[in-house]
């Protein structure tokens, strides 16, 4: 497993660029997208003066090598309220994403929530998934997290269901950060990564035809996630056609208030044989 802070840290090469280098810990069909992504926030967050990551926008543009990485953080308009800032990621001069980050401050306003609450058991009342499937996951990029599935899915079960995970997961070695930048980035990993494996619900098929990389992801970021260890991630996938399948993500706090929200739109094509 690799420890979410350290293997997303910066090394800063001067005004606005930065160097980090990609852990094979976050592997699934190369360097996670939603590693990619933690990176590029944090990215932001070291280039801001404000403390509080509002929206992250990005487009993946080709796959990483897990080797260095430069970033570029470009901002856009700067104001006493708030910040837009461009993130440019590359490897030796491949554009790899290029995203779009508001930065902000904690300012008084309206007040309401009328977001439906998830209905499920607390953390400490479910298995631990590692216990329930008994074997290494699948990558090792799971490594990284203790889950806690709503529902188990045995390896034998072929019962189509709803294309959703639902799940509490926490961080591993390490739970959380300090920083709302960097603690904020886990729930860009839990949102882009939950989304695909949702399709399998419906489709339980024990060795998929098909691939499905990200080819974007947007995320709100609602409330400050530093407080929580635990956090509850409600991925679906609610529409596949003409090769593309639409999805979206929440992430709750144990006490069930919405942290951050999101969608991603994915690129279905045949699994290559390297992946099968």
């Amino acid at each position: 497993m690799g420890d979410f802070v350290e293997q997303t840290a910066l090394e800063k090469l001067g005004e606005g660029c930065y160097r980090a280098r990609l852990s094979e810990d976050w592997m699934l069909w190369g360097p996670a997208g939603g590693y990619l992504s933690a990176i590029a926030l944090r990215a932001a967050g070291a280039a801001t003066r404000f403390p509080r990551p509002v929206s992250y926008a990005c487009q993946y543009l080709s796959v990483a090598r897990f080797d260095a990485v430069d970033l570029h953080v470009e901002s856009l308009r700067a104001a006493s309220r708030t910040e837009a800032l461009r993130v440019r990621m590359s490897q030796a001069g491949r554009p790899v994403l290029v995203a779009q980050v508001w930065a902000g401050g904690e300012h008084q306003g309206m007040v309401h929530d009328r977001v439906p609450v998830p209905n499920v058991p607390d953390p400490e009342a479910l298995p631990d998934l590692d216990a329930l499937r008994k074997q290494d996951p699948p990558h090792p990029f799971f490594r990284n997290f203790e889950s806690r599935p709503i529902r188990f899915r045995p390896a034998d079960d072929r019962t189509p269901r709803e294309p959703e995970l639902l799940g509490w997961h926490r961080f591993r070695p390490r739970a959380r950060a300090a920083d709302r930048f960097v603690d904020a980035a886990r729930t860009l990993v839990l949102i882009d990564t939950y989304t695909w494996p949702a399709t399998y619900e419906l489709h339980p098929e024990p060795d998929s035809p098909w691939i499905a990389p990200n080819l974007d992801l947007y995320v709100r970021f609602h409330r400050d996630t530093t407080p929580h260890e635990w956090l509850f991630n409600h991925g679906r996938a609610d529409l596949a056609e003409g090769g593309l399948i639409a999805a979206t993500g929440s992430v709750w706090s144990p006490d069930r208030k919405l942290l951050a929200s999101g969608a991603t739109q994915l690129y279905c094509r045949p699994r290559p044989a390297r992946f099968r």
